[in-house]
C-alpha cells in the first residue's frame, strides 16, 4: 500500500507540475491581479516634474543649450510593474528604481544621448497585469500612467528651445502613451519639430496619426518609425499583438479599444523601410544586455545576431545567436520587458542620424553664434581738480 500511495503522490506531483505548466498563462495572471477595485485604492504619490526627482533622466537646464549638439529626446520607458500591490507603479519604490536604473535606463534609455539632451520621465505606469485584461480597473490604470506622462511632456516642450528637434520614443507600455502625445500634441510646427517618433513593442495602427507618415528611408524625417519584433516560436505574442493588444482609440482621444486584426506599421530597424524584404544578420550593428553600467559607460554591441522581415505588421526575427538577446524562458516571461535590446545600435545610429538630417534641411530658427567678448582691463584713474581755476 505504501508503494502504492508514493506513486500515486508522485503522478499527482507530476500533474500539478504539467497543469500549472500548462495554465501558466493564466496563473501569472491570476497573481498579478490587485484584487480590489482602482477607484477605492489610494492612488501612489505623482511624480513631481519641476524637480529633477521626477525624472528618470533629465539634463542640466541651466547650462545654454547653444553649444550643445543634437536635439532634445522624450523617452516613456517600458514595463516593470507588474502588479498585485496596486493598479499603478509607485515611484518611491526602491525595487524599482533599482531596476530602472540596472536595466531600463542602459538598454532603453541611454542610446538616444549621442542623439542630444535626454529626458526619461519616471510616471505612474499601468502595472503590467492591465494589459492583460480589457478591465475598466485597467482602463483607469492606463489613463492615470499617461496623464503623467502628458505633465512631463509639457515640461519637456517648455524646456525645448524652438531650433532644436525633437525625437520621441516609447517602448512596450511606453509606445502606447507616445501614440497618444502624437495625437494629441503634433500638427502644424510642431511637426516640423519632430526629428523622428519611434513606437516599439506596441502595436502601431496605419493611418492612426493623420498628420504623420511612416519613415521608409533614412533620410526621411518628420516620420514614425514603429515594430513590434517576434521570435520564429512566439506565435501566441504574435497572435496576441495584432488581435488583443490594448492602443489608444485614434479616432476618440481616451478611449481604449483593442487591435482587432487592423493593419499595422512595420519599419525594418535593419533596413529603415515598410518593404517586405528579407534583412541578412550582416546588417545587425548591435544588440546590448547591459545591466547595472553608471550613466557614463556604453555597453558594447553585439553585431550580426538577427536577420529581421516584416511581415504582416509584424517584424519576424532569427533566433538571436546569442542566449542573453532572447526572451528567457520564465515565470510571465512573454509578457515581460527584456533585459536587453536587440536593436540598441541601430536605434542608436538611426537617431543621431535623423536628427543630424532635420538639422540640415534648414527648416528650423537658428540662433546666432555666442560672441566672443574681449576683455579690457580697466585701470583706476583719479579725478583731480585743476590748479588753477577756469575762465568763464
Amino acid at each position: 500500500m505504501r508503494i502504492i500511495s508514493s506513486v500515486l503522490m508522485v503522478l499527482f506531483a507530476v500533474m500539478l507540475i504539467l497543469a500549472s505548466w500548462y495554465y501558466r498563462d493564466d496563473l501569472f495572471q491570476t497573481i498579478y491581479d490587485p484584487g480590489e477595485p482602482f477607484q477605492t485604492m489610494a492612488l501612489p504619490p505623482a511624480p513631481d516634474y519641476s524637480v529633477d526627482a521626477g525624472w528618470l533622466v533629465r539634463p542640466d537646464t541651466n547650462i545654454n543649450t547653444i553649444g550643445i549638439p543634437g536635439g532634445d529626446v522624450f523617452v516613456i520607458s517600458p514595463t516593470l510593474f507588474l502588479g498585485r500591490t496596486h493598479w499603478n507603479a509607485p515611484i518611491d519604490s526602491n525595487k524599482l528604481k533599482t531596476r530602472f536604473e540596472r536595466v531600463i535606463m542602459p538598454n532603453y534609455i541611454l542610446p538616444y544621448q549621442f542623439a542630444g539632451r535626454v529626458y526619461a520621465p519616471q510616471y505612474r505606469q499601468a502595472a503590467l497585469y492591465t494589459f492583460l485584461n480589457n478591465r475598466d480597473d485597467s482602463v483607469l490604470a492606463m489613463e492615470l500612467a499617461y496623464q503623467d506622462v502628458r505633465r512631463a511632456f509639457e515640461v519637456f516642450l517648455e524646456e525645448n528651445p524652438v531650433e532644436r528637434p525633437i525625437l520621441l520614443i516609447g517602448y512596450g507600455q511606453g509606445g502606447m502613451h507616445a501614440q497618444r502625445l502624437l495625437a494629441e500634441y503634433f500638427g502644424g510646427d510642431l511637426n516640423k519639430k519632430l526629428a523622428a517618433a519611434y513606437i516599439i513593442d506596441h502595436p502601431f495602427v496605419l493611418n492612426s496619426t493623420t498628420n504623420l507618415q511612416a519613415c521608409t528611408r533614412k533620410q526621411d524625417t518628420n516620420c514614425i518609425i514603429a515594430f513590434g519584433a517576434f521570435e520564429p516560436k512566439e506565435k501566441t505574442r504574435v497572435k496576441r499583438f495584432v488581435d488583443k493588444t490594448l492602443i489608444w482609440n485614434p479616432e476618440e482621444s481616451g478611449s481604449i479599444q483593442s487591435v482587432d486584426g487592423r493593419p499595422l506599421l512595420c519599419v525594418n530597424p535593419l533596413l529603415w523601410t515598410t518593404e517586405v524584404d528579407y534583412a541578412p544578420a550582416r546588417l545587425h550593428l548591435g544588440g546590448a544586455a547591459a545591466e547595472g553600467l553608471d550613466i557614463e559607460t556604453m555597453p558594447v554591441p553585439m553585431p550580426h545576431q538577427t536577420g529581421a522581415q516584416c511581415q504582416d505588421g509584424v517584424l519576424l526575427l532569427d533566433k538571436p545567436k546569442l542566449k542573453n538577446l532572447r526572451r528567457p524562458s520564465r515565470f510571465g516571461g512573454k509578457y515581460r520587458t527584456l533585459p536587453s535590446n536587440l536593436f540598441y545600435e541601430d536605434l542608436r545610429v538611426d537617431a543621431k542620424r535623423r536628427v543630424q538630417n532635420l538639422l540640415e534641411k534648414n527648416i528650423l530658427p537658428k540662433l546666432a553664434p555666442l560672441m566672443e567678448m574681449e576683455t579690457i582691463e580697466i585701470e583706476d584713474s583719479p579725478i583731480t581738480l585743476p590748479l588753477k581755476p577756469l575762465k568763464q
